[in-house]
């Protein structure tokens, strides 16, 4: 190797022991920069290399690792590739997708969902916005409250907040406690309504009744706004929504539990 000094400790040039390091330089070559350390003398400036055995040892302790990790991935291939996984995506959303053209109110909603979320697809709100309202008109309560929610926030369609509170009660009416507190504040700010302050309560305490926390806090604030005998009036419309929630559920949880009729 020219200009090296493979073990020398003196300068091969003067022979002087006043050694340092040196830096590297764009010349230097990739076994001298891996198996080699550069110095200078001190006395004459002339720069030589000796052999360094940490790089060495290192360099070595490098090329058994890649060594072994190659070993263990040949003898533990993966189970299944992420093409393969992304194919079993793809026939997953195509019988979703399938499903949802034939009307399916669930498969629209889950489709819907998907889009919105970006769950296996890009993030699209117009599509989502137009399976949620797909299966809202076939009843499907969830729906109809993510259908009404992206027309109270203008989110893949066009806000229409009329629209929204139409679409909003009809899950608050059937105990849906996010609708119901939603339709609070939409009836607390008069947004696609005229301002009731009765009525905000009555969806505020039905919404509480289920664990709504912010329901909780915007029922005390809107109460001290309101005269006893409103109160008292909200308290029994409440009432009597909750009790016809209950019946309409214990009626539909009979007849899906009633024996057939006799031929």
């Amino acid at each position: 190797m020219s200009g090296a000094a493979l073990m020398y400790r003196n300068c091969p040039a003067c022979g002087s022991a006043k050694l340092r390091g040196s830096s590297a330089h764009a010349g230097d070559t990739l076994v001298q920069r891996l198996i080699y350390t550069p110095l200078r003398c001190r006395e004459c400036r002339a720069r030589f290399w000796i052999y360094s055995p940490f790089k060495i040892v290192f360099l070595v302790l490098v090329l058994l690792g890649i060594t072994l990790w190659l070993v263990r991935v040949r003898l533990n291939p993966a189970p299944a590739s992420d093409a393969s996984n992304l194919t079993v995506a793809d026939r997953q959303f195509s019988r979703l997708s399938a499903q949802a053209l034939k009307g399916d109110a669930d498969a629209q909603l889950r489709l819907g969902k998907m889009y919105a979320n970006g769950e296996g697809v890009i993030v699209d709100v117009t599509k989502a916005a137009k399976w949620f309202e797909k299966a809202a008109h076939q009843g499907n309560s969830e729906a109809q409250f993510l259908y009404g929610t992206a027309l109270l926030d203008g989110r893949g369609l066009v806000q229409d907040y009329q629209a929204a509170l139409k679409w909003i009660e009809m899950p608050a009416s059937r105990g849906n406690p996010e609708a119901q507190y939603r339709l609070g504040q939409m009836y607390r700010f008069g947004i696609g309504t005229p301002v009731d302050k009765v009525k905000a309560y009555m969806w505020f305490n039905l919404a509480a009744a289920q664990g709504k926390d912010d329901a909780v806090r915007a029922r005390e604030s809107v109460v001290g706004q309101l005269k006893p005998e409103q109160i008292a009036q909200a308290q029994t419309d409440a009432r009597h929504i909750s009790e016809q929630m209950h019946h309409k559920a214990g009626a539909g949880k009979r007849a899906t539990t009633s024996p057939p009729a006799s031929p």
